[in-house]
Order: structure tokens, then C-alpha cells, then sequence
């Protein structure tokens, strides 16, 4: 396995990050103008990369390998089976994604419990712990100012796109009783989004970044991973509160030398597309 020193981690980012600005600024805008449905456009602007970023993510560990034995891709991949104090930090994770009260108060006294089965030295960690908590809560106070710088137009496609996530349609499709579309949804999401993303960014990059700058890859790979989502962040503003659950992503990603937690964490953060879908099935 290489380091990913800086020329590398650029292009570990960047690349797939043109890739979607590709799709999703100039091929997908351009199939919505010649009529193709909403179905098909996102099939081909998130199913399609996604998916292929599950496949490099195989792929690259196969040639760090040399060998496609499935024990050796795991390994390489961290997705051996986690020990109890992983899956603690993968709960507290996973309430720091979701948000709301209880849910950053699960992240605090599971993150909490994880440091104290540790036996940590690094006592200032759990102040850190509630002090990011805190941050994260109360960051929509630079919302208005952070808002006013624009990356590009949110309106047109960008907004007509992600209006079809619920709760009346989904990508065209209406939703009232269609069982199938959230099922749908969940298992694409859940093989390509969560499983592309983070068996690249934290399976197959991070290691690679962990080997070039140590204990600090995580902040490189945070703030990385963070830059990657400008292709779909109109504002400052949602670089700012995407950047401060990728650095705690990264961080427990490095902490527990584990993919699971992201994994985990990942499902979460993204559950409330999915509850809309839901709740659109649902209605009578």
C-alpha cells in the first residue's frame, strides 16, 4: 500500500469530484433540457458513479493486494468484524449524523463510553467530544453570513432535481402505495452511496492517508472528503456543516481503524431522504 502524499490525495479527490461536477452540471442539466424522465437521470447522475466508486474501491485494494482473496480485501478494506468499542463509536456517530437533541446527546455519552472502555490518556478528547457536539448545534448562527457566498446557481435543475426525493414522487414516480420505490432506494443507496463512499474514502483512501500524515490524516481527510461534495453544495454554508460531520466521520474512521462506523454513521445521516419516501408511500 502507497502513502497518499499530497499529489496523491489531490487526485483521489479531485478526480472524482470533476466526474460528478461532469454529470451534474453539464450532462444531467443537458438531459433534463431534451425531456429524459427524472428516473433515468438519476440513474446515470448517482447510481452509475456511485457504483463505480464501489468498484475502483475493490479494485484498488485488489492491486495494494495483489490477491482477490476475500479475508485480504476485508482487511485492507476494515471491514473485519468490529469489536464492541467500535460499534459504540459507530452509535455515536450515527447520532451525530442524524441530529436533533437525543440523538446528539446518544453521541456524546457513546463517544463518552468508547474513550472511558479505551482507558484513554487523552483526557482533553472528551471535552473536544462535546465542544465539536456544541459547534455542530449551534453553527446555523453563520448560516445567513456563510449563505450570501454562493458556489453556483441552486435554482433550475439543481432544485427541480432534489425536489423529486419525496414526499409525493420519487424521481417521477408517484409514491402512494409504491412499496417497491423505497426498497428500491434503500438497497441502491445502501450498496452504491454507502458502500461506494465509504469503501473508497474510508476503506481504501484513508489507510493510504494514514500512511503520509500520521495522526493528522483525518483532518486532511475530513476537510478532503468535505471539498469533494462542492459539485452539490451551492454555499458556503453547506461546505461548512458538511465539513463539520466529515472531520468527525474521519476521526472515528482513524480512531477505530474500522469502516463500519461510517458505515453505520453514513445510513443514518441519510436516513431522513429515506423516511420521506416513506411517509409518501404511506399517505392515503
Amino acid at each position: 500500500m502507497k502513502p497518499a502524499v499530497w499529489v496523491a490525495t489531490i487526485l483521489l479527490f479531485v478526480v472524482p469530484d470533476l466526474v460528478f461536477c461532469f454529470l451534474f452540471h453539464w450532462l444531467a442539466p443537458d438531459l433534463w433540457q431534451q425531456g429524459t424522465s427524472w428516473w433515468r437521470i438519476f440513474q446515470v447522475l448517482l447510481v452509475l458513479p456511485l457504483a463505480l466508486m464501489l468498484v475502483a474501491a475493490l479494485a484498488g485494494a485488489t492491486l495494494d493486494l495483489g490477491s482477490v482473496s476475500l479475508k485480504s480485501l476485508r482487511q485492507r478494506l476494515r471491514l473485519t468484524l468490529p469489536s464492541g468499542i467500535v460499534w459504540l463509536w459507530a452509535v455515536a456517530l450515527s447520532g451525530f449524523m442524524y441530529g436533533g437533541n437525543w440523538a446528539d446527546l446518544l453521541a456524546v455519552a457513546a463517544s463518552w463510553l468508547a474513550l472511558w472502555k479505551e482507558k484513554t490518556s487523552q483526557k482533553w478528547l472528551f471535552a473536544a467530544i462535546l465542544l465539536g457536539t456544541l459547534v455542530k448545534r449551534n453553527a446555523a448562527i453563520l448560516q445567513p453570513t456563510l449563505q450570501s457566498v454562493k458556489f453556483f446557481d441552486s435554482t433550475g435543475f439543481y432544485s427541480e432535481f432534489f425536489s423529486h426525493f419525496g414526499p409525493t414522487d420519487f424521481m417521477g414516480l408517484t409514491l402512494q402505495g409504491a412499496w417497491w420505490i423505497p426498497f428500491y432506494y434503500a438497497v441502491v443507496m445502501l450498496v452504491c452511496n454507502i458502500g461506494g463512499e465509504e469503501l473508497w474514502w474510508r476503506g481504501y483512501v484513508l489507510p493510504r492517508q494514514e500512511l503520509a500524515f500520521g495522526r493528522t490524516a483525518w483532518l486532511v481527510h475530513g476537510i478532503a472528503w468535505s471539498a469533494f461534495h462542492l459539485f452539490m453544495q451551492p454555499t458556503l454554508w453547506d461546505t461548512v456543516r458538511m465539513a463539520i460531520t466529515g472531520l468527525a466521520l474521519s476521526f472515528i474512521a482513524q480512531r477505530t481503524r474500522s469502516t463500519w462506523p461510517g458505515i453505520v454513521g453514513h445510513s443514518f445521516g441519510n436516513l431522513p431522504f429515506f423516511l420521506s419516501l416513506v411517509k409518501g408511500v404511506t399517505v392515503h
